[in-house]
């Protein structure tokens, strides 16, 4: 009989847009961000450009990504974009100032982020280096 040696299965972290957005949010709170100016195309640019991070270092860190952002060509947003953003005012994660819903106010605080970054997928350097680059994309952002 031959004695084979069983390899531990590589599991991966399945990192969904809700996870994505509250990970993304906590991240920009820790960074001492409150506010974001969601007003133009540089802001879902500069999402995008995270994601694409995000997607980038994926496989080396066994996640798995749920969701795919891109920014429409003719219009300059990001629909899914939108969505998470829509969703994380449903889920009490931030606001939209009226009445032109042009500032996205975080109702996570500095305090809590930490809170929110170990519960999500992946991990809080993971979700701090991603706000990095949203910030670094979109110096404006305020």
């Amino acid at each position: 009989m031959v004695a084979t040696t069983l390899q531990p299965l590589s599991t991966t972290t399945r990192i969904t847009l809700n996870d994505f957005m509250t990970g993304f949010l906590a991240a920009l709170a820790a960074r001492h961000v409150s506010v974001v100016s969601i007003r133009d195309t540089e802001f879902y640019a500069a999402v995008v450009r995270t994601f694409n991070e995000l997607e980038r270092v994926a496989d080396q860190r066994n996640l798995r990504l749920k969701f795919w952002l891109t920014q429409d060509a003719t219009h300059g947003d990001a629909p899914e974009v939108r969505e998470g953003i829509t969703k994380a005012v449903q889920r009490d994660l931030v606001s939209l100032d009226n009445p032109t819903y042009t500032q996205m106010r975080l109702k996570i605080t500095e305090a809590d982020a930490q809170r929110y970054l170990n519960r999500v997928p992946g991990d809080a350097d993971l979700y701090l280096s991603l706000a990095d680059v949203f910030m670094d994309a979109y110096p404006n952002y305020r």
